[in-house]
């Protein structure tokens, strides 16, 4: 079984239905959860997580996205995003995005300390 990794991604914006297609098909194939924040209010957020987390960090670096940085990439020992696997949430506020990392404490922090908003 392949390690289990969270990744969480910033760029500009995400508004491509196209790339956004090609995320959604990438994840189905790599059985990895994906939560979303897109539209055309910066930043684009992108956090995956599972098995195949790192084979679809591959995808969105291929997409060249405006201003992409890897704000967090960890091995972690279970998957904790609900969000089934192979599927994609996708959200379009930064609001409704804390909101919904906000129900697990363990990502909740480990996203705000990626994010830079709390030392961890």
């Amino acid at each position: 079984m392949p390690p289990i990794h969270r990744i969480l991604i910033k760029t500009h914006h995400m508004t491509s239905r196209k790339k956004i297609l090609n995320l959604t098909r990438a994840a189905s194939n790599l059985q990895c959860s994906v939560l979303l924040k897109t539209g055309s209010h910066p930043p684009g957020m992108m956090f995956a997580e599972g098995g195949g987390a790192e084979d679809w960090m591959k995808v969105v670096k291929k997409l060249r996205y405006k201003d992409f940085r890897l704000m967090g990439k960890d091995e972690v020992n279970e998957r904790r995003l609900d969000v089934a696997a192979g599927e994609v949430v996708e959200l379009t506020s930064m609001k409704e995005f804390a909101a919904f990392l906000e129900k697990d404490p363990v990502i909740y922090e480990w996203w705000r300390v990626r994010m830079g908003y709390t030392e961890g």
